[in-house]
């Protein structure tokens, strides 16, 4: 594994512009980086970037692609991950491997009444 990961202390941008690494996230190529990042504005503003960066053999660490958000794309971005942190997460039934059959209330399928409603006036003839 590559050791010098981006830094995640705050440091200067141009034009008064600071901004903060506030995570870096390891991608399954081990060259590869997610740094979620803010960026502080001289006039109050925030925003977040997501940078993709890439080590490279005598370069070091380069941004491939930057995506950035004003603060209300931030907002909605995280309301639809935490939609799909539950799509991603197994459920109990699936981590335990059974499932609690005493929670389970079956209900006759409609064809099943059917027959036994035909069979019930059949009888009646």
């Amino acid at each position: 594994m590559i050791q010098n990961l981006p830094s995640a202390r705050p440091r200067l941008q141009k034009n008064a512009v600071w901004e903060q690494v506030v995570a870096t996230i390891p991608q399954e190529r081990e060259n590869t980086v997610l740094e979620v990042a803010l960026v502080h504005h001289t006039v109050g503003g925030i925003e977040v970037e997501l940078r993709t960066m890439v080590w490279g053999d005598g370069l070091g660490w380069y941004r491939q692609s930057t995506l950035t958000l004003d603060q209300a794309s931030a907002r909605k971005l995280l309301r639809s991950l935490s939609s799909v942190r539950r799509r991603l997460e197994p459920s109990r039934a699936a981590r335990t491997g059974t499932q609690d059959e005493t929670k389970v209330i079956p209900f006759p399928d409609s064809r099943t009444v059917a027959t036994e409603a035909e069979e019930a006036t059949a009888l009646m003839l």
